[in-house]
């Protein structure tokens, strides 16, 4: 499964993401999709709801279908620290297990209510 290019086209539009912003968000989700196709992606933060200046991050929560593991952590923080420096941006991931983040103790949490009201999936 490749990524949508037309749906992160269409969500960066909207949202007035600059070019880079737009490719390097392309790049980490082709990246992710290869290993993880059923992998989720959702923006959030300042940058879906409008609040952004010139220095805001772009937040980003990624959805694994299966267990998020130390290693698979870090090779993606990895990759996205990678994409931050080739595209300038500042892509900032959060990273769950999509059984995980469906769990009834997750859900109590504001952050998760904030991106299930407020994010937008791409």
């Amino acid at each position: 499964m490749q990524a949508d290019t037309k749906g992160i086209e269409s969500v960066a539009e909207r949202l007035k993401l600059a070019e880079n912003e737009r490719n390097a968000l392309m790049k980490l989700i082709a990246d992710l999709t290869l290993p993880w196709p059923e992998a989720e992606f959702k923006l959030f933060g300042s940058k879906v709801t409008g609040g952004a200046d010139e220095e805001s991050d772009l937040d980003i929560l990624i959805l694994l279908p299966c267990e998020v593991t130390t290693e698979i952590r870090r090779l993606i923080i990895h990759k996205a620290f990678d994409i931050n420096l080739a595209f300038e941006t500042n892509i900032s991931p959060l990273i769950m297990a999509k059984k995980e983040w469906a769990s009834d103790i997750l859900s109590f949490l504001p952050i998760h209510s904030f991106i299930e009201e407020e994010g937008v999936t791409l």
